[in-house]
């Protein structure tokens, strides 16, 4: 990835609990899906260049049309990966670390 991000490109890493490498199989399924969801919900954003490892999601988002806080976007997701997984019964209470990681 280009270090020189412009203005408008906020580079996030979104760890999950304990670093535990919970994202595979289903649970890589339902972050593809929240990837896929994210700019429907915040309609401008464009999600650039997403990496899921099975302890952390790393991605560029351009925030160029989009006057969003980086924050609330970053928890819709989270929100969204940890609903589809307690349907599918994923029984951890945390999935996520608290924070997220930005550049």
């Amino acid at each position: 990835m280009n270090e020189d991000l412009s203005d408008s490109r906020v580079r996030v890493t979104l760890p999950t609990a304990s670093r535990r490498p919970y994202l595979q199989g289903n649970l890589r399924v339902f972050v593809e899906q929240a990837l896929r969801s994210l700019p429907k919900r915040f309609p401008g954003l464009k999600v650039v260049e997403p990496v899921i490892h099975p302890d952390r999601v790393e991605m560029v988002l351009d925030l160029q049309r989009l006057d969003e806080d980086v924050n609330r976007i970053v928890q819709s997701f989270k929100s969204e990966v940890k609903n589809l997984a307690k349907k599918e019964g994923f029984t951890q209470h945390n999935l996520w670390q608290w924070t997220h990681e930005e550049k």
